[in-house]
């Protein structure tokens, strides 16, 4: 805008000496003999340049004022957006001392965000309706389907327990991709909290394994979070270990230090590479269960991007850590 405006003062500058030139007719040839060129000159700074100098520089002072003064509604509510950093539903850009000129630019932007607003509850809706609709009839089947007591019957609960495993790793999706879209406010986490409950979740499939699990402190910090999404992804992380682990192994979530967790198991452990691949949808492991659907890791990987933390392999054991402050990504 300061731009464009100094470009039409030019032109009007430029516009403005030929009229007082031609006006003062400085251009014919008997004026020249008689002024001179310096009589020449001396005309033309006191009636063009001088003239021109006394108008743009007020004019340029009083136009950088205003155009600052216009554009400070915008560059405050810029600086509230960034403030905002991603975690308050229902923000909206306030309108109150906008300009008359950016209000339909403003009106716009608050309907967009209304409107992610409503995708998010409708999303989280679906999710809430979803695991009523579904969770419930599998519970149903898979008690009465326990009361024939045959090999047959084991099998299919086997199969409705890995559905309702898919089911849930879809609805935790569904919610983090809901969140993503309208972010709600973090609150401090004990990590201490989620880990207890992720070993609780996978006690039995590794009671039946027979692998141990564990609990361990190393200095750890609380963080800002989902205790349920940081619940989640330290379930998965427990049911690949369990899954690597031989029987009469150990897995152990090691809270700490600082902002960090990590899963230890007993199998060969895996790469930076590999880790990031096997994130990918989709993409399963050789010790992947029969029937999954390879999203374990894709979730953990995207609980840590929403919680702006990062996955990683750590150096040194067979172990993945979640770094909720990294400095870099792991």
């Amino acid at each position: 805008m300061r731009t464009g405006f100094a470009w039409m003062a030019v032109a009007g500058s430029i516009i403005l000496a030929v009229f007082l030139v031609v006006d003062f007719e400085l251009l014919r040839t008997d004026i020249r003999e008689t002024y001179g060129h310096i009589g020449i000159a001396h005309e033309v700074i006191d009636h063009v340049i001088f003239p021109i100098i006394v108008l743009l520089v007020p004019l340029a002072v009083a136009t950088r004022w205003l155009i600052g003064r216009a554009l400070e509604p915008l560059h405050e509510a810029a600086e509230r957006i960034h403030q905002a950093t991603g975690r308050e539903r229902g923000f909206r850009v306030t309108l109150a001392d906008f300009p008359t000129e950016a209000l339909s630019f403003a009106d716009a932007v608050n309907a967009l965000l209304s409107r992610l607003d409503d995708a998010a509850r409708r999303q989280e809706g679906f999710a809430a309706d979803v695991a009523h609709e579904l969770k419930t009839p599998l519970a149903v089947a898979m008690l009465e389907l326990g009361r024939l007591k045959s090999a047959e019957a084991d099998r299919v609960i086997d199969d409705l327990a890995a559905m309702n495993r898919l089911i849930e790793q879809l609805l935790v999706l569904a919610q983090l991709d809901a969140y993503a879209a309208a972010p709600q406010p973090f609150r401090p986490i004990d990590l201490k909290d989620p880990a207890l409950d992720a070993i609780k979740l996978c006690a039995v499939n590794a009671a039946q394994k027979g692998v141990a699990l564990a609990y361990r402190e190393e200095g750890g910090s609380p963080v800002m979070g989902r205790v349920e999404a940081v619940t989640a992804a330290l379930r998965n992380l427990v049911d690949n270990a369990v899954r690597v682990t031989a029987t009469g192994g150990e897995v152990a979530i090691v809270r700490g230090p600082g902002a960090k967790i990590r899963v230890i198991d007993g199998g060969p452990g895996i790469d930076r590479e590999r880790l990031l691949a096997l994130s990918d949808r989709f993409r399963r492991g050789e010790h992947a269960s029969y029937g999954g659907a390879g999203l374990g890791l894709s979730i953990v990987a995207r609980i840590m991007e929403v919680h702006g933390g990062a996955m990683g392999s750590h150096p040194g054991e067979p172990s993945i850590e979640l770094d909720f402050e990294p400095d870099v990504t792991i």
